[in-house]
C-alpha cells in the first residue's frame, strides 16, 4: 500500500510541476487522508469495547431471565435492544465501508464519501458508548 501511496505521489508531484494550480489536489489528498485516518481511528477506539458489548449482552440475559419482576425484565430487554442495536451498528458500519473506493474517486467525491463515513462511524461510536453505559447501569446490583 505504501508502495502506491507512493507512486501516486511522485504522479501528483510530476503533474504539479507540469500544470498550475495542481497545489490544490495535493492539499485534498491530504485531507482525504487525514479523514481516513480519523474515520479508521474511531473505529479502532471501539473494537475493543465489543468484547465488553458481548460480555454485557450475556448478564443482562441472565439478568432477565433470573427476574421475577416484570419492571426490571422490561428494562433488561430495553437494555438488551440498545446492544443489540450497538453490535449491528459496528456489523453493519465494516460491511458497508470501503476504503478501496477512494483510489478510484476524485478527491472532492472521496471528501464526500469520508464526510458522510464519518457521520456514520461517529453515531456508531455514541450508540456503542450509550448502549454499554445502560448495560452497566442495569446489571449494578
Amino acid at each position: 500500500m505504501l508502495l502506491a501511496f507512493t507512486a501516486c505521489q511522485s504522479k501528483t508531484e510530476q503533474h504539479e510541476h507540469h500544470h498550475g494550480g495542481a497545489a490544490k489536489v495535493v492539499a485534498e489528498i491530504d485531507s482525504v487522508g487525514q479523514l481516513e485516518q480519523e474515520i479508521l481511528a474511531i473505529h479502532d477506539s471501539i473494537m475493543p469495547q465489543m468484547s465488553e458489548l458481548m460480555r454485557l449482552k450475556k448478564t443482562v440475559s441472565a439478568k432477565i431471565e433470573a427476574t421475577k419482576d416484570e419492571a426490571v425484565k422490561k428494562g433488561g430487554l430495553a437494555v438488551s435492544g440498545e446492544l443489540e442495536q450497538a453490535d449491528q451498528a459496528m456489523m453493519s458500519w465494516m460491511n458497508q465501508y470501503n476504503g478501496d473506493t477512494l483510489k478510484k474517486l476524485q478527491p472532492a467525491q472521496a471528501m464526500a464519501y469520508l464526510r458522510d463515513q464519518h457521520g456514520k462511524v461517529t453515531e456508531m461510536r455514541r450508540t456503542m458508548h450509550t448502549s454499554i453505559d445502560h448495560a452497566k447501569a442495569y446489571v449494578q446490583p
